[in-house]
């Protein structure tokens, strides 16, 4: 058991200490953005972990541009999962309409709609329900 929690410190530390590598070395910000999602992808830690890690990098100022880094890709995550969220709920919505005013819909037109992936294009075509005599009639 002391062996595990030794190996499971020594892991959040590694972490921590590639994330501090990976900011100060001298690559371009893509570059730094595929490092840092190496480092995301293959140590990924557990809930007890992550706060472990946290505790790391607020108590240590070695550490703080990793958690300033930390806010910044937390928050890109956050916006992207809302984009995808609203992308998703977009084509639901779609669907429901679709359905409201056409009837049962066949899984290649819901395929198709969950293809699309422009909000501009989603809206568009949820306006155009409204007008449209049958589902060819959209402006695919």
């Amino acid at each position: 058991m002391a062996k595990m929690d030794y190996n499971r410190r020594e892991r959040v530390r590694l972490k921590a200490d590639f994330l501090r590598l990976i900011l100060r070395s001298p690559v371009d910000p893509a570059r730094r953005s595929l490092l840092v999602h190496f480092v995301e992808t293959y140590l990924p830690l557990a809930a007890s972990e992550k706060a472990e890690f946290q505790q790391i990098v607020t108590a240590d100022q070695e550490y703080a541009e990793v958690e300033q880094m930390i806010t910044v890709y937390e928050k890109e995550g956050i916006k992207k999962g809302r984009q995808e969220g609203l992308e998703k709920g977009r084509q639901e919505v779609l669907i429901l309409q679709l359905e409201k005013r056409f009837g049962k819909l066949d899984d290649a037109v819901k395929r198709r709609v969950r293809r699309i992936r422009s909000a501009a294009r989603l809206d568009s075509l949820l306006l155009a329900v409204l007008d449209a005599k049958s589902v060819e009639d959209l402006p695919w």
